[in-house]
């Protein structure tokens, strides 16, 4: 089961009567960073590839919390589980933001379940965007906080790329990527990605929390005439990771005593996953803009096998009232002398994105006014697919052994649907040293849910059970931008949304968000001050917070988000510093008592659980030839796992990374990249079940040809 994509875009060529614009395969934002001339609408910010490298990170958290309005929540360590969020949506999953590739959506099923474990392995792209503000116009579904576009790198002409590394933990690192002319009108693009290590949780006598992931691309681009009209764009990719990972923590006592401590009963967790994704595009360029169409199919395939209950108590509960079940939480540690029964579930899932993108781009000068006319439609459907089942272990003292195995289907037998149709216009008006962006996204959306219940592995429909929920919505937006000779200043208004799920009376997420900031002209310098209003937040009682796993969407009150985010930088001689900075105030504005645990009974005034009021990272660069060395400082402030609890419980933490790189020739890099120089084993998580710690201190070792 194979399907495709399209996107359009219209794009204005560099001539005498109009404005250039940049394309860059599908690229949805063309401001670059700190070109206030070049800014579109919101506070977009561009990652470039040697931003990406510097620190040699793979984990997408870390790198992306350094960016002002930008909040992650570190999980396993190696950056397996992206937890995003953007201007203070909920960080679990990356579920309130949107993740596209290319201008593509590249979550596993955006609509049908947002909160999908997907990670895009960073190493293969030349830039990420962080688009925020009323720019979220062209995207979605999500669209309160922001979106996240990951490109693949369309240079020209013949390169090749080769890395090598080891570190710390039996870390293995390698890739090769390369571009290559096939003709004078054909351009390949590939690469090819390992990277391995044994873990660093400590289970009785033995080293756990290890992984082996493999990620590749393949891309032709091909031109049709000599005269840069018509091109063809086909790309696949594929991923497959096998990982040691567990949703079971510790109590608090043991985060803060044995940071890397596994407990006995997480011995057979385990994940394992598959994703491939195809796309065939076609782009038209005239003298006024483009048109390009896109075709996508995307299917990933993941099944979890993880401790879910211990003598039919959720492990959830039992961490969090080890004092209730002690029974259950010797059992968990391998500490009890009699014989308890754990269950293993084996979250089994099938996940189809597909769908067709159609974007244009037309401009057009009227006397001293310029109008830039944009448009898309998106055909999209997605599914997932529960099909799990759960075996029973038996524990005695700290030996774990198979009793017997579940039936196939009896543990969540169903699958989730959706259908959307969604398209966009937006005009920008430009004269002078002012521009005004107006415009408007339509979505609609029709869920649905066919559940076979547990005892029909044939998926017969004898006993089947159906529901749907359908929305239609029209989401304004505007921005305004002044230019002066010293400063670019800019503000913008647009209404939110995030789907409601099957769930027949849910209604979806919806929101009024506002932006108003600075940049200036000359320096890296750029203020932001944003305010979001939300009604009937969404909540999901998912695994992955600490629920019962079923999924379900919740209707939560009102909430207000208010925030100052900024960016600075500064070069002199031989030395940089580079500041960003987010202070974020999160709260309800309403009584309400909700299942999703994250919230519980909230009372008006306390604030979203896992958002820090403040964060910032501070970043300094020396060239101290032939040494060039960078130093990190990364300090999140201190959050609240729940609403409705009276303390901080996840502390303010402070990280340091260094890397130094050294030129052996001209050609050849060879870096020593140390993650948490000064090993801080801070707590940052209470879920999904128990607290979990930072990654200890890593070092990687790497070296890298160019050719």
């Amino acid at each position: 089961m194979y399907s495709l994509l399209l996107t359009i875009f219209f794009s204005v060529p560099a001539d005498t009567t109009l404005p250039a614009s940049v394309e860059l395969e599908s690229i949805t934002i063309t401001a670059t960073v700190n070109d206030p001339n070049k800014h579109i609408s919101g506070s977009a910010v561009v990652l470039s590839q040697k931003e990406l490298m510097l620190f040699d990170q793979s984990d997408a958290n870390t790198i992306l919390q350094n960016q002002p309005g930008v909040y992650a929540q570190q999980e396993d360590g190696w950056g397996l589980r992206m937890n995003l969020g953007i201007r203070g949506t909920g960080t679990l999953r990356s579920s309130r933001i949107t993740l596209m590739e290319d201008g593509i959506l590249t979550a596993p099923a955006a609509y049908s379940a947002p909160e999908a474990y997907y990670t895009p392995v960073v190493w293969k792209y030349e830039q990420i965007e962080v688009l925020k503000g009323a720019a979220q116009v062209i995207t979605g579904p999500q669209s309160t906080g922001g979106a996240l576009n990951f490109i693949i790198p369309t240079l020209e002409g013949d390169a090749q790329e080769i890395l090598l590394g080891g570190g710390t933990f039996g870390q293995q690192k390698a890739f090769w990527r390369g571009q290559k002319a096939w003709g004078k009108r054909t351009q390949i693009h590939y690469g090819a990605y390992h990277h391995s290590a044994d873990g660093f949780g400590e289970l009785l006598n033995s080293t756990t929390g290890g992984f082996k992931l493999q990620d590749g691309y393949f891309k032709v681009v091909h031109h049709l005439d000599n005269k840069d009209h018509h091109h063809l764009h086909w790309f696949s990719a594929a991923t497959r990771e096998h990982s040691q990972q567990t949703y079971l923590g510790t109590t608090l006592d043991h985060a803060l005593t044995q940071p890397s401590l596994r407990y006995l009963a997480s011995t057979y967790d385990q994940m394992d996953m598959e994703r491939l994704m195809n796309r065939l595009g076609y782009t038209l360029n005239f003298n006024q803009g483009f048109f390009r169409a896109d075709l996508y199919h995307q299917y990933v395939h993941r099944n979890w096998y993880k401790l879910d209950k211990i003598n039919g108590q959720g492990i959830a509960n039992v961490l969090q009232q080890s004092s209730n079940y002690p029974v259950e939480f010797l059992a968990i540690q391998g500490l009890h002398t009699d014989t308890a029964l754990a269950s293993l579930k084996a979250n089994n899932r099938y996940y189809i994105s597909q769908g067709i993108q159609l974007r244009g781009q037309w401009s057009q000068r009227l006397e001293r006014n310029i109008l830039k006319h944009e448009a898309g439609l998106r055909f999209h459907f997605d599914h997932a697919d529960r099909f799990q089942h759960s075996d029973s272990y038996s524990i005695f003292g700290a030996q774990m052994a198979l009793q017997s195995r579940g039936a196939a289907g009896a543990a969540g037998n169903r699958i989730d649907a959706t259908s959307a149709a969604s398209g966009y216009y937006r005009t920008t008006w430009t004269r002078g040293s002012w521009k005004v962006q107006t415009g408007g996204r339509s979505e609609f959306v029709l869920n649905s849910r066919e559940d076979f219940g547990s005892t029909d592995p044939q998926r017969s429909g004898i006993n089947a059970s159906t529901r749907a929920n359908h929305t239609i919505i029209f989401l304004p937006g505007m921005s305004i931008n002044k230019q002066t000779k010293q400063w670019n200043i800019f503000a913008g208004i647009h209404r939110g949304f995030t789907p409601a799920g099957s769930k027949e009376g849910v209604l979806p997420e919806l929101s009024v968000s506002a932006e108003f900031g600075l940049e200036h002209a000359q320096h890296p310098l750029q203020i932001v001050a944003f305010h979001s209003a939300y009604d009937r937040l969404l909540g999901s009682d998912a695994a992955s917070a600490g629920g019962s796993g079923d999924g379900e969407l919740y209707n939560g009150g009102s909430a207000q988000i208010s925030g100052l985010e900024g960016q600075f930088s500064h070069h002199f001689l031989r030395h940089q510093i580079t500041f960003s900075g987010t202070w974020t105030r999160a709260v309800f504005t309403e009584s309400f008592s909700s299942e999703f645990k994250g919230w519980g009974d909230v009372e008006k005034g306390d604030v979203l659980p896992y958002l820090p009021q403040g964060q910032a990272s501070i970043r300094y660069d020396v060239q101290l030839k032939p040494i060039n060395f960078s130093l990190q400082s990364q300090l999140l402030g201190a959050r609240k796992s729940s609403a409705t609890l009276e303390h901080w419980d996840l502390p303010l933490a402070f990280v340091m990374n260094a890397a130094a790189r050294i030129p052996l020739r001209p050609s050849t890099t060879l870096k020593l990249s140390v993650q948490n120089l000064t090993n801080t084993r801070h707590v940052l998580a209470a879920r999904p079940a128990g607290y979990r710690t930072f990654a200890p201190r890593m070092l990687l070792l790497t070296l890298q040809v160019k050719f």
